[in-house]
């Protein structure tokens, strides 16, 4: 078993640990409410404003919901589209995902979130052409996006389907060499 298999099991793990400790310790916590009076010579006016609980059973099925929503769109993309779309379709999932997590799983979809902005605003403007992109955009930047493992996503993906049983779609990849390929074949183009 490689480092990366074996760190990702172990991220898995302590992200599954650190949500049931915390529906623990928010199960145990009461609910508070706080109450404001007012009162005048006429009128009384009583606010009472409860502060409302996220539990992490609420976390898990807003999750687990999400991602049904997002896989079932995914497959609403022609393949034809290119990875433009379901870039797109992943931030917004990730995104949604980082507002509703446990503040340790947060660091791990934020990475992911940070990756499919980063993947968009490198790709988008090139029509996420990769012949274009080599020629005329951040060559090296997308080379690293589209090569190497995203930061956070593996584990965030075991996430999900740990808790959901849903195996939500990877990154959109090339080999290191075929990239290489391409780039030697655009930018070296052999003499006839």
């Amino acid at each position: 078993m490689r480092w990366a298999d074996v760190r990702g099991l172990l991220a898995v793990a302590v992200i599954v640990m650190a949500i049931v400790l915390s529906w623990r310790a928010i199960e145990a916590r009461p609910i508070s409410e706080t109450t404001a009076e007012t009162t005048s010579t006429t009128t009384s006016t009583t606010l009472a404003a409860s502060t409302t609980t996220t539990t992490p059973r609420q976390a898990i099925d807003a999750t687990c919901s999400r991602a049904a929503e997002f896989v079932a769109e995914a497959g609403l993309i022609p393949q034809a589209s290119g990875p433009g779309p379901l870039a797109r379709l992943a931030l917004s999932f990730w995104s949604d995902l980082e507002s509703i997590a446990i503040p340790e799983a947060r660091i791990e979809v934020g990475a992911v979130v940070d990756y499919y902005t980063s993947y968009l605003e490198t790709a988008e403007p090139f029509d996420f052409d990769t012949v274009t992109i080599i020629l005329e955009g951040d060559k090296e930047k997308f080379e690293q996006l589209v090569t190497r493992p995203a930061a956070g996503l593996q584990a965030s993906r075991e996430m999900v389907a740990e808790l959901c049983g849903i195996d939500v779609p990877n990154q959109p990849s090339i080999s290191s060499s075929r990239f290489d390929e391409l780039e030697d074949r655009l930018l070296d183009p052999p003499d006839d």
